[in-house]
């Protein structure tokens, strides 16, 4: 009997030993935080816990940002998709950023694809999206193309402009050599001037006494190549109109940026610019007239009431319109963003049974996807369970699934879920 003991409690070692893994990066905030100590001041730290779910510790990492303040005497609030919408059918190309560390901005995109796809839009490119990509010959993302994609609303981004049609095509500057050849250092607080002598490239990264960066600078070569890759796109889909899902400040119409230099290639057509980025959620938005902080329950704009014009914020730079991004409360413990979706989400409990070993990490995938990639796959939602008796639920698209539980000690296990 002893021996038989043995056996089982062996067996069960090496189920455990082999149980498949799930996407590693969907890990523990600490683990995340203590792994990624180098990538704070440059944005992937927050980017990171954005992955995995962690909205509100990303925004630790931010730099703060000053109150807008404006009179809303002048101007009257006009939901954003709508006008966006519209004033669509007057372009070819739609170009509408994000921050990296913002899933709401992939998913107010989302948003708008199956209106635009009504007027005419057929292709979808991103920034996330690596070269040498599968998706074409897969149908879905994997985590292999692109780092960015492994965010579940990315990854759902992706999906839904497949399944609406659209062609979705790739258009970042991979440099022939991932670094560079030398740096010069410029003061005391950490500003770096970064060198390429082939080709002729560098960066410039400016740091104040704090350490956080208050400039960067670019020379046109990554926003020209982008801008060709793009120009090589449209001309293998004539008659197509674009959207194009961009970071930053790439979007700007001015500079060496790379719509700037799209426009150039395009002869100065004129291009539709969304700005996402610098009017987030953390932004005080200050009513000089009243000295109250204006309240943003959804997406939308500042219309001027005596003009046919659209409030623009300085910072955003050169661009068609500037969206006030929503102020989404948290619901079920769940970023308020998840509920804007506009593919409908059902919450999923974890099984008390499955709750005893937390706190765990569950990541729930498309059984499908997961079965033919595994580690590989790119989950539908993820959530950290710390305290079993406040478990938040996944929110899940109909389908069926399968639920990988990582514990603090890195072993895994799974279970199956359906949603009816």
């Amino acid at each position: 009997m002893k021996s038989l003991i043995i056996c089982c409690l062996l067996l069960l070692t090496l189920i455990a030993d082999h149980a498949p893994a799930g996407n590693p990066y969907y890990d523990f905030p600490e683990t995340i935080i203590a792994h990624s100590q180098d990538n704070i001041k440059n944005g992937t730290l927050s980017q990171l816990l954005a992955i995995c779910g962690y909205y509100r510790e990303s925004m630790q990492y931010e730099d703060s940002l000053g109150a807008v303040k404006l009179s809303l005497a002048s101007y009257k609030v006009t939901a954003a998709k709508p006008v966006i919408i519209n004033e669509a059918g007057k372009y070819r190309f739609l170009l509408i950023n994000e921050a990296h560390n913002r899933p709401q901005h992939r998913l107010f995109t989302k948003s708008l694809l199956k209106e635009l796809y009504a007027k005419g839009y057929r292709v979808f490119m991103a920034e996330g999206i690596q070269q040498g990509n599968t998706l074409s010959a897969k149908g879905y993302p994997v985590s292999t193309d692109g780092r960015l994609l492994n965010e579940p609303n990315y990854a759902s981004l992706l999906r839904y402009a497949r399944k609406l049609g659209y062609k979705i095509y790739a258009y970042e500057y991979e440099p022939p050599k991932q670094t560079w050849d030398d740096s010069i250092k410029l003061d005391q607080y950490g500003s770096m001037k970064y060198l390429s002598y082939e080709p002729k490239d560098s960066m410039s990264v400016i740091r104040n006494k704090n350490g956080e960066i208050t400039w960067l600078h670019y020379t046109s070569v990554r926003e020209e190549q982008q801008a060709a890759n793009i120009v090589k796109v449209m001309k293998e889909n004539p008659g197509a109109r674009f959207v194009i899902h961009v970071g930053y400040a790439h979007l700007q119409e001015c500079c060496y940026m790379m719509t700037s230099q799209l426009k150039t290639l395009l002869n100065q057509e004129d291009v539709f610019t969304i700005n996402q980025t610098n009017l987030d959620e953390r932004r005080t938005i200050l009513d000089t007239a009243t000295g109250d902080i204006v309240s943003r329950p959804f997406f939308y704009l500042l219309k001027y009431k005596d003009q046919h014009k659209f409030y623009r914020n300085a910072e955003g730079g050169a661009v068609d319109l500037n969206v006030f991004n929503a102020q989404l409360k948290d619901s079920l413990n769940r970023p308020g963003y998840l509920w804007m979706d506009v593919e409908k989400r059902f919450p999923y409990y974890i099984p008390a049974s499955q709750l005893k070993d937390g706190p765990c990490i569950y990541s729930a995938y498309d059984a499908a996807e997961y079965a033919a990639e595994g580690s590989n796959t790119i989950a539908k939602d993820v959530i950290c369970v710390k305290n079993v008796n406040a478990a938040p639920p996944l929110l899940l698209y109909k389908g069926n699934y399968t639920i990988v539980k990582k514990m603090q000690d890195g072993s895994y296990s799974s279970f199956t879920a359906n949603i009816p």
